[in-house]
């Protein structure tokens, strides 16, 4: 066989393998919101992919680490392999000059994964307190996201910006409290829009952390 056609069926069978991937994620996060998590089994998951059980932990591993998977996809709206922090969006936003205009991009863009990623994070709530995997994955999700309050606070002092009087540490817990998961699913719970929270949350993240 020719390094052409060992290199052609290596791509092939890489495309395969995301496939499989895809159709996973996609029956288990069907079947998770549909029964909840607990209720689902990887049995479950596997006939409603078409695929085997074993190809099921073969690909995942764990069901928690497919809820995990799940989520990471939902975050960046795609399953390439790109980081958020290397997207185009977020970049443009680290070379954003006004703090007015970088504190509401960085709202907008925290308002679209939160819309995107709230259905999973409630699952996380739901099995966290049956399955130490999953409660380590909500811990290493709040984890993340008040680090992007430390990222959007820490851009905002290095352009000194950042509202006197509040320390660093206490300007991201600050932020994680307007834009964290619980207020953002509370004001849900009342029936507000993404859109209504996101200008709400913005108004409030100018006041509290931009130097006027």
């Amino acid at each position: 066989m020719s390094e052409k056609t060992r290199g052609y069926s290596s791509d092939v069978r890489a495309a395969q393998a995301r496939e499989t991937r895809r159709r996973i994620r996609a029956a288990a996060e069907e079947l998770f919101l549909a029964n909840g998590y607990v209720a689902t089994s990887m049995d479950a998951i596997a006939k409603a992919a078409g695929v085997s059980r074993q190809t099921v932990f073969t690909a995942f591993g764990s069901k928690a680490a497919l809820l995990s998977e799940i989520g990471d996809v939902q975050v960046v709206g795609d399953d390439e392999p790109v980081p958020l922090a290397e997207r185009e969006a977020v970049k443009r936003l680290q070379e954003e000059d006004d703090p007015v205009a970088l504190v509401r991009g960085w709202m907008k863009l925290g308002s679209g994964i939160m819309e995107r990623t709230s259905p999973s994070y409630r699952l996380m709530i739901e099995a966290a307190p049956h399955d130490a995997e999953v409660a380590k994955l909500k811990a290493r999700v709040d984890d993340l996201h008040l680090g992007g309050m430390r990222e959007m606070v820490d851009l905002l002092a290095s352009k000194g910006a950042l509202r006197a009087g509040r320390s660093r540490a206490r300007a991201a817990e600050a932020a994680w409290l307007v834009m964290g998961y619980p207020t953002y699913l509370a004001a849900m719970a009342r029936g507000w829009s993404s859109r209504e929270y996101e200008r709400w949350a913005a108004d409030c993240l100018v006041a509290v952390l931009v130097d006027p």
